[in-house]
This record gives structure tokens, C-alpha cells and sequence, in this order.
């Protein structure tokens, strides 16, 4: 096991990634007028040689999820300039940030974007971690035929018509939009995988939230890489609201050995004391939600839980950013400076390899992209999924209210 973290060290919050709804009526019909002015504005037109090469970057800026998108245009920042400081990008040309407050709203956000690409010529965009905005924003990238690298993790943000029901059906992929971290199904999987591999348990249950499309997505991902491992998935239950003990003796009686809840940090905590208090004592697994609020609000009813997120701080592959960061802003590395960071190096890199700043050619190479090194690892895309191809992410462990890191970066290999 590497160092312990103390609680105060936070992953950020990630309040879109178990959102009620996907894109709600009033979010669609507020951006198709931005999207029919945006398609029949924009034309090609080649900047001057010398001119910089712009990227654009929408997140929450000054509300509820500041910090987090804060820490990305940090990231974003720090990287751009890293290039800059060697040459540039391509015959000599800087790379330059346009950055953009969407706050909380999808709305916004898809202004945003319409704004990079008709106002500013932006060859590539930045988008939110919040799944909401990718959702909304994706079909847009799409239209007017500008990429968006996506720090959200819903996977349908690229693949829209997944469904629970056929997890195998992915659908068809959105042409140029791509997520940068590893999706939420891909995270759940590998936390299955971790541990049929790792602990001598026959038999493990699902608890999930049924208004949450990523959530259940999260749960039926989990399942299948349990029965994939060998294992017996013994119950597969929802989470009604208010208490879950009735959710939680179902699960008892069907004697799982191990549970894996994919709810909000709020009701993660909740499974956990209500547990504790009916003397149920599973191991605990848990999807990216179990960190931040979880601890404090469940106390030593999570302890010893394992739980999967994009990055752990300990990495000793965030050398490079943590110097930088400090040098900066003196803080050390949280995981949307990550994101941020590898989103716009694989930007570069693919405006680099198509020798172009045509967004067109730039979809290609980020499609075309192999052994990229970022700060979270090679990252490769999957033609069909245009997520990771090969993701790896932290496991982390509770114990005794801190965070420690068990696998720093687990592929599942």
C-alpha cells in the first residue's frame, strides 16, 4: 500500500455523475437556435500562418463545481504553456486558451461552445467534467464538425444510445466528441475485476439508484466483469428513497459476500450506517462517489471500503505537474488539474499530427491518436466507443477515515 492521504485531501465532488436527467426539454430547445445559427455561419477559412492556434475550455467557473473547473483551466494552462516554452505547436505557431464561465448549466455550456467555434475559430474545445454539458454539447460537436475532448465521465456523452437493458449495444459513436478519463462503466469494471481477482469472495451484489442513468449503467458494467471473473452475482437491487434497510436485508438474505454501491456520496453513506446498524458487515465497494463527503458523513461504517476514481495523488507519474503546480499556484496536483492537463496536451498532439489546425483533420488524429503519454497514463481511443481504449485507474481504501491507495494504476491486465 502506498501513503495515507488525510481526509481534508479531496477529489473533487463530482455532482453531475449520477444526474436524474440527461438533457432535460427546455435544456434542447434553448441550444437548437444556437445550433442552426452555428452551422449556417461557420465556413472554412484559414487563419494566417503565425496566428495562434486557439482552444477553447467552458467549465464552472463561480458556482457550485468552481473548484473543479478551476483546477482544469489550471491544468489546461500549465500544459499549454509547457508547449509554448519549446517551440509551439506546429512551424513555430503558440497555442493559446479561450476560456468561458458555463457555471452549472448545459445551456451555457453549449453557448459556450458555439461561441469558441464561431467567434474565436477554435480548432478543438475543452468540455466540463459535468455529464450534463457533454450530453448537451456532443450532438452540437458533431453539426458543425469541431471536436470536443470531453473531462465528463457519463459514457453516453460519446455513445448516446446506450441503454441498461444491452450494455453490449454501444450504438453509434459520436464523430467528434471524446472523453479524456476513464468512463464510469469502464471505472466499475475494473473495480470487479480488482477484486475477483483479489479477494477469495464467491458471491457479490449490486446496489444502485434507478433515477440515475449512470448509475445503473455502473451497476450492469460491474456485473457483467463479476461473471466475467467467475463469480456469482447473487442480487442486483435498487435503492428506494429514504431508508435503505429493506434495499439492504434483500441483499442479506441473498448472503453476498460483497456489495457494490453506485449511488451519490450522500446515499453511499447512508447504505453504510444502515448496514452498521443492522450489523451487515459485506465488504464494501464503491464507485467514484465514495470520497469527499462519504467519510466524514458515514464515519468507520466505510471503513475498509474500496472504491475506484480516475487518479490517485500519490501517482508518481504527477512528478512533472505537481512541480509545476507549486512553482504556479503553490498547490499540488488534485484530479481536475490532471484532466485538464492531458486534455489539452492530446489536443496539441493531434493538431501536431495533422500538421492543421482544420478541425476536421483534428478529429482524425485525436481518432487515429496511439501511445499519447499523459499524466493518467498512454491514452489510446477506441474507434467504436472514442473513450479510453485501455483505461487504468486508482483504487483507493478506507481506513481508519483516511484514503489509501491501493493501486495507484490498475488496468485490469
Amino acid at each position: 500500500m502506498k501513503g495515507a492521504h488525510h481526509a481534508p485531501w479531496h477529489f473533487p465532488v463530482r455532482r453531475d455523475s449520477l444526474t436524474r436527467m440527461a438533457c432535460p426539454a427546455s435544456v434542447a430547445a434553448a441550444f437548437l437556435a444556437c445550433i442552426l445559427a452555428l452551422v449556417s455561419c461557420v465556413s472554412p477559412s484559414p487563419g494566417r500562418e503565425t496566428a495562434p492556434i486557439l482552444v477553447g475550455l467552458y467549465a464552472d467557473l463561480s458556482s457550485a463545481g468552481a473548484r473543479e473547473g478551476n483546477d482544469a483551466l489550471k491544468g489546461a494552462l500549465l500544459r499549454i504553456d509547457e508547449v509554448n516554452a519549446k517551440g509551439g505547436v506546429i512551424n513555430g505557431r503558440m497555442a493559446k486558451l479561450v476560456v468561458q464561465d458555463m457555471k452549472q448549466s448545459p445551456t451555457e455550456a453549449v453557448k459556450a461552445f458555439t461561441a469558441f467555434v464561431k467567434d474565436d475559430g477554435a480548432c478543438a474545445v475543452i468540455g466540463s467534467n459535468i455529464d450534463n454539458a457533454g450530453l448537451a454539447v456532443s450532438p452540437v460537436a458533431d453539426l458543425v464538425k469541431v471536436p470536443l475532448v470531453s473531462l465528463a465521465i457519463d459514457d453516453r456523452v460519446t455513445n448516446p444510445d446506450l441503454k441498461p437493458a444491452d450494455i453490449d449495444a454501444i450504438g453509434p459513436v459520436r464523430q467528434y466528441t471524446f472523453l479524456v478519463q476513464p468512463s464510469a462503466m469502464q471505472m466499475a469494471a475494473l473495480l470487479a475485476t480488482y477484486a475477483t481477482r483479489s479477494f477469495l469472495l464467491k458471491r457479490y451484489a449490486t446496489l444502485y439508484d434507478p433515477a440515475s442513468t449512470v448509475s445503473v449503467l455502473q451497476a450492469r458494467a460491474f456485473e457483467k466483469a463479476v461473471q466475467k471473473g467467475g463469480k456469482i452475482v447473487c442480487a442486483s437491487v435498487e435503492l428506494p428513497e429514504g431508508d435503505p434497510a429493506t434495499a439492504l436485508k434483500s441483499i442479506q438474505e441473498s448472503d453476498a459476500e460483497a456489495v457494490y454501491v453506485c449511488c451519490s456520496s450522500e446515499k453511499n453513506a447512508d447504505v453504510a450506517r444502515q448496514a452498521r446498524a443492522m450489523s451487515y458487515r459485506p465488504v464494501f465497494l464503491g464507485n467514484q462517489s465514495w470520497y469527499s463527503t462519504t467519510v466524514t458523513q458515514a464515519g468507520d461504517a466505510v471503513e475498509s471500503a474500496l472504491f475506484g476514481i480516475p487518479f490517485s495523488p500519490d501517482d508518481p507519474g504527477l512528478a512533472d505537474l505537481r512541480e509545476k503546480l507549486l512553482a504556479s499556484y503553490g498547490e499540488t496536483p488534485r484530479a481536475s488539474m490532471v484532466r485538464g492537463w492531458d486534455a489539452a496536451g492530446l489536443i496539441l498532439a493531434a493538431v501536431r499530427r495533422a500538421g492543421s489546425t482544420d478541425s476536421r483533420k483534428v478529429r482524425d488524429a485525436l481518432e487515429q491518436m496511439r501511445a499519447f503519454k499523459g499524466l493518467s497514463g498512454t491514452i489510446e481511443m477506441d474507434r467504436k466507443t472514442h473513450r479510453l481504449d485501455a483505461p487504468s485507474m486508482a483504487v483507493m481504501r478506507i481506513s481508519k477515515g483516511m484514503y489509501v491507495t491501493a493501486e495507484p494504476r490498475y488496468t485490469g491486465k
